[in-house]
């Protein structure tokens, strides 16, 4: 077996014309020192360069796109037929295709005027004959009618309790549970941030406010509620070895509050069955608030946008 290392290494591309010097990890041969090939080193530094190109040509990136169908909840088909294009066309272009001139300016006009989009509703009723299929009129109508640039607004009722609180309610439940049923597993740090996550996008979605204030962060395992990361952060459960008078203070607190405990309750009912790994799948799907955010706090009107259509419930 041939022994390698990794190094930055520094190459030349030409793309249409263009020179981009990109300086970027690339794999040799630790006996002759010899650049040897690395499919997935070398395809990161050609998309280096390609996002070069991008900057110096103003062209919408396949993240860009992404985000936006994922806002509007079109599929590529979908937003294909919308546009008038090949459903190949989208795909090509989300996988990394440069968009022709013609095609960028209207991708960059859609991004930034939901004026354009409404137009084109608009212009396939012509005669009062929709060429649209119904189903993709009506996610399109959905988005337009719903649509804020902030939808958490600022005069939503604020928070009543704090994530930890919140937490505090699903671990004494699991705690009486358990009691009741040997077969209950102890509640995880990963399955309680999860069930918030979906519980926060649930009442998003219904209020456009906050179920609670901390911040929900994109981690490389899903999204996280940072009040509870910080808390039980190296915890697996966070359960068993033993509950707090303020964990049972928290929890009848809650209890006193009927909206916020059935809401909990669904969550519960509807995902408690389920597994950390299985709840991540659901989180992880492409088009979700974890997957159109790098890293950083996810945007809560994200979360409020796909939970109002559906993606995430």
């Amino acid at each position: 077996m041939v022994k390698t290392y990794v190094k930055d290494y520094t190459n030349t591309f030409l793309i249409h014309g263009n020179e981009y010097s990109v300086t970027a990890p690339a794999r040799f041969d630790s006996k002759t020192n010899e650049l040897i090939n690395d499919p997935e080193l070398d395809n990161q530094a050609v998309e280096i360069a390609n996002e070069l190109y991008r900057r110096d040509k103003d062209l919408v990136s396949p993240t860009d796109i992404k985000k936006y169908r994922a806002k509007v909840g079109l599929s590529q088909r979908e937003f294909a037929k919308l546009l008038g294009w090949s459903p190949n066309t989208v795909a090509l272009y989300e996988t990394g295709a440069f968009p022709s001139e013609s095609n960028n300016k209207l991708l960059k006009a859609l991004m930034s005027d939901d004026q354009i989009l409404n137009n084109y509703l608009k212009q396939d009723q012509t005669n009062n004959k929709t060429k649209l299929p119904t189903t993709t009129r009506e996610k399109v109508e959905n988005y337009l009618n719903h649509k804020s640039n902030n939808m958490i607004t600022s005069n939503a009722i604020k928070p009543k309790f704090t994530a930890l609180q919140l937490t505090n309610w699903y671990r004494v439940t699991n705690y009486f549970d358990a009691k009741n049923d040997e077969n209950i597993e102890a509640l995880t740090q990963m399955k309680v941030v999860k069930l918030l996550y979906f519980a926060f996008g649930r009442y998003a979605a219904k209020t456009h406010g906050k179920l609670f204030d901390s911040p929900i962060i994109a981690m490389p395992y899903g999204p996280v509620i940072a009040e509870v990361h910080e808390k039980y952060n190296g915890k697996r459960d966070i359960v068993s070895s033993g509950l707090s008078k303020e964990a049972f203070s928290d929890y009848n607190l809650v209890q006193q509050d009927a909206e916020i405990t059935t809401l909990l309750t669904n969550v519960l009912t509807d995902y408690g069955d389920k597994t950390a790994a299985g709840l991540s799948k659901i989180t992880h799907q492409p088009g979700s608030p974890w997957s159109l955010t790098d890293g950083g706090i996810i945007n809560p009107t994200l979360i409020a946008e796909s939970f109002i259509r559906g993606v995430e419930q």
